[in-house]
């Protein structure tokens, strides 16, 4: 499976080659780089900082990714440091140049050392995306609206209520807004999404995960179980005493063959770190990362939100605080926690332990029940999948009323 390159911290080397690798030498082109990034889509993408001499140290350590954007604003001398990058990239790898050099002799003695385009600082974002769209046709591909969104729904630590999250985003898009939704759960042996939801899990995803052969269109009907008429759930409960021979390369076929056939694929990950994990962190269009008011969670905050722009650039970032409000007494402030993780919460879940104990003995959604807990997680979803029409109250508007007609 493509997934972006791992960083220091985990594990591993990935077999597969990146869609794109930017290293930008200032703020103003890596926000740049970034915008474009997250306006194409692009799957598999990071954006690192740095010129040219970081690129060549990186790329000596890692595998090349199919399209460099390369910043030699910061270069003494740019056509020695492209042949010092030419020696430590891989071959096939297409390179776009940026620079502060407007030289046409530069540019013609770059294109005969292989480098694909020169754009001269400050780059637009339009000029930017043409560039690499031409630069490598077939290559670099958008996501488009051929394959369902992947959200992935994680807990910086444990406790903090992830799977209230998932079940509860997955039943308002499919509830409220009428879309097909598959929720994954990938904690094989001690998951709780299908008894949270009053389901009887199947053995399919470790079947999946065991024998990726088996996937296909016949065997996800038979696997998914299905909650209503828009909301299926793949989960299970392996015996706690018996190893897992998993092959998570097939996580990537599970995946795609479910993204083709829902509008949104949710993954409520475990806070366990495997290539499981890191695969759907790495390839998700949306994550929402789930915390509570404690140092401990503040500081895997800051972790977790500290690798999107190496490992998914291009995803949306959802930042939830659930159950403020259990331990007054030693809950971190508000604009303390924001201070420390180096941007604002998108929400914070008040804690109400009689509404969300009453929803999960009944296996019921929590969103499915009234009060400020379900009305947040309104917001939560309205931050993955777009404002709601007809108000997002959570009653069905025009526009919803038709669709239950279609």
């Amino acid at each position: 499976m493509a997934t972006a390159i791992e960083t220091a911290e985990q594990s591993g080397a990935d077999s597969q080659l990146e869609s794109f690798l930017a290293f930008c030498a200032d703020s103003a082109t890596y926000a740049v780089v970034d915008q474009v990034v997250g306006e194409m889509s692009l799957q598999h993408a990071s954006i690192r900082e740095g010129g040219v001499k970081e690129a060549v140290k990186y790329l000596s350590e890692h595998r090349s990714p199919r399209l460099l954007l390369i910043d030699l604003s910061e270069s003494e001398l740019p056509l020695s440091d492209i042949n010092s990058l030419a020696d430590v990239c891989e071959p096939g790898v297409t390179v776009v140049a940026l620079g502060e050099r407007n030289d046409c002799a530069i540019f013609r003695d770059l294109l005969s050392h292989g480098v694909a385009d020169y754009l001269v600082k400050p780059i637009t974002p339009g000029l930017l995306q043409k560039t690499l769209t031409d630069a490598t046709p077939g290559v670099v591909k958008t996501s488009g609206n051929k394959l369902g969104k992947l959200v992935a729904v994680a807990g910086t630590r444990g406790g903090v209520g992830t799977t209230t999250v998932a079940t509860s985003i997955a039943w308002l898009i499919a509830h409220e807004r009428r879309r097909k939704v598959a929720l994954v759960d990938l904690d094989l042996q001690f998951g709780t999404v299908a008894l949270s939801l009053d389901l009887e899990p199947s053995h399919g995803l470790r079947e999946a995960l065991e024998n990726p052969s088996r996937i296909d269109g016949l065997f996800m009907d038979r696997v998914l179980v299905q909650h209503s008429e828009k909301l299926y759930v793949l989960s299970a409960e392996e015996p706690p005493d018996e190893a897992l021979l998993l092959d998570f390369n097939a996580l990537d076929l599970l995946i795609t063959e479910l993204r083709n056939r829902f509008h949104y694929v949710l993954v409520d990950v475990p806070r366990t770190s495997n290539s499981g994990s890191q695969q759907i962190l790495q390839n998700a269009t949306d994550l929402v990362l789930v915390s509570d008011f404690s140092l401990a969670g503040m500081r895997d905050t800051m972790r977790m939100v500290g690798l999107l722009p190496t490992t998914n650039a291009a995803c949306n970032a959802v930042l939830v605080v659930n159950r403020s409000g259990e331990h007054k007494q030693g809950e971190m402030p508000r604009a303390e926690f924001e201070k420390g993780v180096g941007r604002r919460l998108d929400l914070v879940l008040p804690f109400d332990a009689r509404t969300v104990a009453a929803a999960t003995n009944f296996g019921q959604a929590v969103a499915a029940t009234k009060g400020p807990v379900a009305n947040g997680l309104r917001q939560v979803t309205d931050r993955v999948c777009g404002p709601q029409m007809g108000g997002g109250t959570g009653r069905a508007g025009l526009w919803q009323k038709l669709l239950k007609k279609t």
